[in-house]
């Protein structure tokens, strides 16, 4: 005796519509792996922030940094030329051109120019970037200042001295004069790159177990 056509048709639809209604049934499996992925720094073989937050990505960070600073090109970084890089910065980011870095263009610099000093970004995830480098975390560091001199782990945000949401030109100024204090350590006057990056090379050195927690580190 022949099958019906409806018998026939089930036969065809149903080993498909069983792959439908598994397909279904991973989708929001899928869907919730897909949200929770952590985000992702741009590729870069290196990274170095500076104490005002602009990122280098390049394995001569701190040096390009410094060399666009170093106004006379003179191999020492001055108070004045510090403040007026910071002052740079500030401007790039004042997208509105109102004198004022506000949330919108904070919130603009941690997901668009400086992603990497985000919890979820990739860069701090152990199982990126080059064979053997310790992680951000690893060496007891967050944010920013896993990339940078200072510990600071978001610059833009901590030049706002009276935590109004806005960070004005004053305060940016004032915030590289007490930067400029820090990371002039022998009271000199003037920064030199052997010394910064002696001192970002300390900052960055791996620590193990609860070393991490209790190793002095230039701050």
């Amino acid at each position: 005796m022949s099958r019906s056509p409806l018998r026939r048709t089930w036969g065809l639809a149903g080993p498909g519509l069983g792959l439908a209604i598994a397909s279904v049934g991973l989708l929001p499996a899928a869907t919730a792996n897909a949200q929770s992925s952590p985000a992702k720094a741009p590729a870069g073989d290196a990274l170095f922030i500076s104490p005002f937050g602009e990122p280098f990505r390049s394995a001569t960070g701190l040096a390009d940094w410094f060399a666009g600073a170093d106004a006379d090109r003179d191999g020492t970084l001055t108070r004045k030329e510090f403040a007026a890089d910071g002052l740079r910065f500030h401007a790039r980011l004042d997208a509105d051109r109102d004198g004022r870095v506000d949330g919108f263009e904070n919130n603009a610099y941690e997901n668009e120019v400086a992603p990497e000093i985000l919890p979820q970004s990739a860069a701090f995830r152990s199982d990126q970037g080059e064979p053997g480098a310790p992680a951000p975390r690893s060496r007891g560091l967050d944010g920013a200042s896993s990339f940078g001199l200072l510990d600071e782990p978001q610059p833009v945000r901590g030049a706002d001295r009276n935590y109004d949401g806005k960070i004005t030109a004053e305060e940016q100024s004032q915030a590289a004069g007490r930067r400029f204090a820090l990371l002039d350590e022998a009271a000199s006057g003037g920064l030199t790159l052997p010394v910064l990056q002696a001192r970002l090379e300390a900052r960055q050195a791996p620590a193990s177990g609860f070393g991490r927690l209790f190793r002095r580190r230039p701050d």
